[in-house]
């Protein structure tokens, strides 16, 4: 089973508040080393594959499937006693234009 560590998020607005639309992953949290879009990490979910974040103590948070109240598909983390490693609060990912 392959772990994936996201260490940046891709957000858009909806009608009821922001949600994830892509993740970067990678083991340098500075620096994405691959782009997931939400659907693709929902088929690797699906596959039995896991997602994480890990804040500065290393405390692991799983990431899990979301259906946002506007009706698209998006990502949250399990929760747990530390915001540093929710993926709201992680840094945007910057990533060049296609």
């Amino acid at each position: 089973m392959a772990a994936h560590r996201i260490v940046c998020c891709e957000q858009t607005n909806c009608t009821t508040s922001g949600h994830i639309v892509a993740v970067g992953v990678g083991s340098d949290p500075s620096r994405a080393s691959g782009r997931w879009t939400v659907h693709e990490v929902w088929n690797a979910i699906d596959r039995g594959e896991v997602f994480f974040t890990s804040d500065s103590a290393g405390r692991i948070a799983l990431v899990r499937k979301y259906n946002c109240p506007c009706g698209k598909g998006s990502l949250k983390t399990a929760a747990d006693a530390s915001r540093e490693n929710n993926l709201d609060n992680l840094r945007i990912c910057h990533f060049p234009a296609a």
